[in-house]
């Protein structure tokens, strides 16, 4: 049971998160920011919320995290309104760089594929 209650708590928080993000007025926030998970511990008092930042530019998007860092108190007061606990968790900001990882192995087996086809056409 208490698995179940923290999934839907995870879940929850990513939705709550998400919202704030979508509410966040900063204008050096660019490209696609998302939330992707959330990993409650196990006494409900930490939480590891990953965010994927997808900026063409590596610089800016580490800049975006950092700013996303800097608005952890933001996000705590969100999660804290919305979803009922004894004490909101301490939030620990997270770089998910899958979907970056992933676009790139996409760029990769697309290049592997021209090449092939480049080397079968000769």
């Amino acid at each position: 049971m208490g698995m179940y209650k923290r999934e839907m708590m995870e879940s929850e928080m990513v939705k709550v998160i998400s919202e704030a993000l979508k509410n966040m007025k900063d204008p050096r926030i660019e490209g696609i920011v998302s939330v992707t998970r959330v990993e409650l511990s196990k006494d409900y008092r930490y939480a590891r919320v990953y965010f994927s930042v997808f900026e063409k530019n590596a610089k800016k998007n580490e800049g975006i995290f950092k700013i996303l860092e800097n608005a952890k108190g933001y996000f705590k007061t969100k999660v804290a309104k919305h979803i009922r606990t004894f004490k909101a968790p301490e939030l620990t900001l997270v770089h998910d760089k899958g979907i970056e990882k992933a676009f790139e192995l996409d760029k990769l087996f697309k290049k592997i594929e021209n090449e092939k086809r480049n080397s079968k056409s000769r």
